[in-house]
């Protein structure tokens, strides 16, 4: 359980923010790096010079083992005795299709660079699968003070300080993390990147990538995402959300 220090999970933060009015809320995972296991390209998106022998790969058809185990070793972490590669972070989902231009590839220009850190919510819903980022808060710059506004202001910030000393010492004010006692936990503005609607999602169940358990959504083109979990009760949980149990 998260403590009140925490941001909201992402199940509540798409619950507030990403779901429409009466919009069915199945579950949702926060995520930071993803790499492609798409036919015919790199992890990052670039096209193969050599396939490597198309007999060797067997994506998105349950085996889901990369044939370059380089390319398992940047996604994955190394294995013992090896460094890895550090300038790489560690990928905790995967796109994966038969080749370019599949459905899951689509989207790739939309949800983020493959390799790079960056933070994103997948919300699964009864209607469709959402991708969706924390829209930066914008600072308005602070108009210039004349003298003797600058003096009125720092006149109160001394007696603003004053009065936060005042509470923190009778013990009636705390800050958590940043959460502040007295003021509603803040919950981040979303904006959609991505959805896949119903109509495209084939399936939900699952899988494993070199030992790792995950959770895979098929899309009906034989294309998808595999969301890496720590446990594999994590994948049997989100199963059982997805089929309705609560």
């Amino acid at each position: 359980m998260s403590g009140f220090s925490s941001a909201p999970g992402a199940g509540l933060v798409s619950r507030l923010r990403v779901c429409r009015p009466g919009e069915q809320l199945l579950w949702a995972t926060a995520r930071s790096a993803f790499y492609l296991d798409v036919e015919g390209l790199d992890e990052v998106g670039n096209p193969r010079g050599s396939l490597l022998g198309r007999g060797a790969r067997a994506v998105g058809r349950g085996v889901g083992e990369f044939a370059v185990e380089f390319v398992g070793s940047v996604v994955f972490g190394p294995s013992e005795g090896d460094s890895g590669n550090n300038n790489k972070p560690v990928a905790d989902h995967l796109v994966f299709g038969p080749g370019p231009g599949c459905l899951a590839h689509q989207a790739v220009p939309a949800i983020g660079t493959p390799g790079q850190r960056h933070g994103s919510v997948w919300t699964l819903t009864a209607q469709r699968l959402v991708v969706s980022r924390v829209v930066a808060a914008k600072t308005e710059p602070e108009p210039e003070k004349s003298f003797l506004g600058k003096t009125m202001s720092f006149g109160k910030s001394v007696v603003d300080f004053g009065v936060d000393v005042a509470k923190i010492v009778a013990g009636s004010y705390h800050d958590y993390g940043p959460n502040t006692s007295g003021e509603p936990v803040v919950v981040p503005e979303m904006a959609v990147v991505h959805e896949f609607p119903r109509g495209q999602i084939g399936g939900v169940g699952p899988s494993e990538r070199k030992g790792k358990p995950c959770l895979r959504v098929s899309f009906v083109d034989g294309s998808g995402v595999d969301f890496v979990f720590a446990q594999p009760e994590f994948v049997q949980r989100a199963v059982e959300l997805t089929n309705g149990a609560r």
